[in-house]
Parts: structure tokens; sequence; C-alpha cells
């Protein structure tokens, strides 16, 4: 597939979704975890996790579930530490059975 034109949409795109969660999860994993993790990686888990948690938004969700790929937590113990307890590091996020919760305010 051939881009003819560039995406115009604004801030409130896809892509600028994907990026601002990115960031959120960099900021519970931490800066040792995060320099580790590879590109790979991190599109694995922009595609599968986040791409799914966005299709289950309704207007009535308070918390939105993103599966933690096994590379990551590979990773998350490599360095030390675990899902939940990189969780704790920022209000409003939980983590369990693998899984980031957050609350959708953030």
């Amino acid at each position: 597939v051939k881009e003819v034109h560039r995406a115009s949409g604004g801030a409130w795109g896809g892509s600028y979704v994907d990026q601002n969660i990115k960031k959120l999860v960099q900021r519970i994993l931490g800066n040792k975890v995060s320099r580790k993790l590879t590109d790979d990686d991190w599109l694995r888990f922009i595609r599968q996790s986040i791409e799914e948690a966005k299709q289950s938004i309704v207007d009535d969700t308070d918390r939105v579930f993103f599966d933690v790929p096994s590379e990551m937590h590979i990773v998350i113990s490599e360095c030390g530490s675990s899902l939940e307890e990189a969780a704790k590091s920022v209000s409003g996020v939980k983590a369990r059975r693998g899984r980031l919760s957050l609350d959708v305010k953030l």
C-alpha cells in the first residue's frame, strides 16, 4: 500500500494516543527497563496491546487493560524488578497477572 497523502489528523489521532501510552508505560517501567527494550518490543506492544485496548473502550469505561508481551516481562525481570512493583510507582496504575490496568483519567 502506497501512502498518497500524509495523514492530517490532529492531536487526537491513533498515533498520538499510541505515543502517549508508550510514554506513560516508559514512566511506569523506568529508564533502566525502557532503555533495554528494543524497537521491536515497543512495536509489538503498540500493535498488539495498545490497539486491542483502544478497541475495548466504551463510554462508561473507567479502566483500560493492556497485556504486556512476554519479551517485556523478561527485560523487566532482568533489570531486577516486576511489573507489579513498577506499577506501584504511578498513581492510577495497577498490574496483575501480566497486565497493566490504567485509570482512563491518566
